[in-house]
């Protein structure tokens, strides 16, 4: 994966920055340096606290933060799942692990698996779902970003109005794609749980 490939996909090649300093850091050194370019070229949602993380590991200083093992893909279907389904839910300050709302209730998990975040609440980060509009704007900026003229604009009338989303996933499977769609939009919801961390003192370790 190199060039506008890459870039697509900076949150998800990031990551696995660190384990390859620890591995092999003299040939990992040159790719860390230029995802960090990357990411503060770019800008996205999370990219800023990921390149700050990457260039802490370059320069074997410790991270800007409390350091947590959140799983951010879990971590991201909590913060951007549906509205009607559920407010939010918790993350584990000591474990990394993300609950969904429902894990608070008795009714719905049993009494001796539902977890009490007002006993301890300094263990608990709250995470408020945020609903579609993020989703949106995911599909908005990646029509922007096509070259082709035709397909741009047709990606941009697709996602107005109701049943937007079922229309674009429709069209981008037919323009073939789906692919880029997916890496496209799995990096933009990582760097926003990433950022929403970082907001509030948290780094991904």
């Amino acid at each position: 994966m190199t060039g506008h490939d890459i870039d697509d996909a900076l949150q998800q090649v990031g990551a696995g920055i660190p384990m390859a300093l620890e591995q092999r850091r003299q040939e990992a050194e040159p790719v860390a340096m230029s995802v960090i370019n990357r990411l503060t070229w770019r800008g996205g949602p999370g990219d800023r606290a990921l390149a700050e993380d990457l260039l802490a590991v370059l320069r074997r200083v410790p991270l800007s933060g409390r350091v947590v093992p959140v799983a951010l893909d879990m971590l991201s279907t909590v913060l951007e799942g549906d509205l009607d389904l559920s407010p939010g839910g918790y993350v584990d300050l000591r474990t990394g692990q993300v609950y969904d709302d429902s894990a608070t209730d008795p009714m719905m998990v049993g009494e001796g698996a539902a977890i009490d975040v007002e006993e301890e609440p300094d263990r608990w980060l709250r995470v408020n779902r945020t609903g579609s509009r993020t989703a949106w704007q995911d599909m908005e900026a990646f029509a922007e970003r096509q070259h082709d003229e035709a397909i741009r604009e047709r990606l941009e009338r697709v996602i107005e109005g109701k049943g937007a989303f079922s229309r674009f996933r429709d069209l981008v499977q037919g323009e073939n794609l789906s692919e880029q769609w997916y890496t496209f939009s799995e990096d933009r919801q990582t760097g926003r749980a990433r950022e929403f961390l970082a907001d509030n003192g948290i780094r991904a370790g």
